[in-house]
């Protein structure tokens, strides 16, 4: 299966894998199975590891925008962090989807520390780093 999941135990993070080839239908699948989980903490923090994916399309980083919309409820205070690989030429830009806020990353340490950090720690940094 090319979109995989699974929740950390003993930390508030659910991780994503996706390699290609993978439809949306499949991503969405596994969003809703995760938001449907017993296990989902309240304070969530998603892992999306794109490091075996392509870049997405315009098309379907939309359709992402619309299921987080449909979906902001729960997801309300989530951050999210995607790792890309390095030969992606241009991250996809911080994305807020009312209190749902995701951000891409080349390094997993870093995807990690601030998906880690709590929320006064991200703004007490520089605009456009936290």
């Amino acid at each position: 299966m090319p979109v995989t999941w699974s929740v950390s135990p003993g930390r508030p993070r659910a991780e994503l894998t996706l390699i290609d080839p993978y439809t949306f239908t499949e991503w969405e699948d596994v969003m809703l199975a995760i938001l449907d989980s017993p296990a989902l903490p309240p304070d969530l923090r998603l892992l999306i590891d794109r490091r075996g994916a392509a870049r997405p399309t315009s098309t379907f980083v939309g359709c992402m925008v619309n299921f987080f919309r449909a979906h902001e409820a729960p997801l309300a205070g989530t951050r999210a962090a995607v790792l890309v690989d390095n030969g992606v030429p241009e991250p996809l830009p911080d994305l807020r989807v009312g209190r749902f806020r995701i951000r891409t990353f080349r390094d997993a340490a870093e995807a990690v520390q601030w998906l880690d950090a709590d929320d006064s720690d991200l703004r007490r940094q520089r605009p456009g780093n936290g």
